[in-house]
């Protein structure tokens, strides 16, 4: 089904100053069989300043899961996380066990923001969070402080050996996602690299999906661009052969249902470094 829906040619539109990216840093991303690999968890704006990134605090109260994703099913890898101490950076040691293609995934608890009206209605504007501005034009409440409860998503693809796998172009189930529909290791020099943006499972259309190069250090973000994804949910974009990329998107609605916020947000991320 990904294969057919990815014909439509997604629209790049300016860059705007990006907000809170969030994605896993793994020190390799085509690892040894049983190598012990480090992954960070990094936090930043792209496009924002000198495009640093810093190291995410890493507290157990923070961690609803980290799984890795196989050709052989999944594993818990809550074992593998090293919470952040007094200098000491957090971040996780996974071993991956054998050849194929794999998705390691992370999911936070959420965090609650209460923002004053202009800095609130500018950061909806600028991740073109759609839903919660017309909700805050159909209910008269822009320029009146807004309130969210957001949390984070993010995976990373890993490549052990030469066997490429199809489980990494399949939806893991996380509530927005960004699912490559090909294999990023498969990817050759000058083609086009299909992702599907799913909420809560479905294609998500007009979200902004924002691409930046990961310069191979901890600290550095490369230039962004920004992507909308058409009426099935997807991008197409270019393949960057060597480059380790950042993709990430950012999309919420409102939480009736929920009296500690207004909105419910959720920033997701998907980094790749094609071989």
């Amino acid at each position: 089904m990904f294969r057919l829906i990815i014909a439509a040619a997604a629209l790049v539109v300016p860059a705007a100053a990006a907000a809170h990216s969030f994605w896993l840093q793994p020190a390799d991303h085509s690892p040894d069989q049983g190598e012990e690999l480090r992954v960070e968890f990094k936090v930043g704006d792209v496009g924002v300043g000198d495009n640093e990134a810093a190291d995410w605090g890493l507290y157990w109260e923070r961690i609803v899961s980290l799984r890795l994703y196989g050709p052989g099913g999944v594993t818990d890898q809550q074992s593998a996380v090293r919470t952040t101490k007094a200098g000491e950076v957090g971040g996780a040691v996974v071993t991956v066990p054998g050849p194929g293609s794999y998705i390691l995934a992370f999911e936070s608890n959420p965090s609650f923001s209460d923002l004053e009206a202009e800095r609130f209605d500018r950061y909806v504007e600028n991740t073109s969070l759609t839903a919660i501005a017309a909700d805050r034009a159909a209910r008269g409440r822009s320029g009146i402080r807004g309130t969210e409860l957001y949390s984070r998503r993010a995976k990373t693809v890993l490549q052990v050996g030469e066997e490429q796998t199809r489980n990494v172009t399949r939806p893991i189930g996380q509530t927005l996602e960004i699912v490559p529909t090909e294999n990023p290791f498969s990817m050759g020099e000058g083609e086009q690299l299909p992702l599907l943006v799913l909420w809560r499972g479905k294609p998500l259309a007009g979200a902004l999906l924002e691409a930046s190069a990961l310069d191979g250090g901890s600290d550095g973000l490369g230039d962004l661009t920004t992507y909308r994804t058409d009426e099935y949910g997807t991008v197409v974009i270019p393949a960057q052969n060597g480059s380790a990329m950042l993709y990430s998107v950012v999309w919420g609605e409102p939480a009736p249902n929920d009296t500690r916020a207004d909105y419910f947000t959720v920033f997701a991320s998907l980094t790749v470094r094609p071989l």
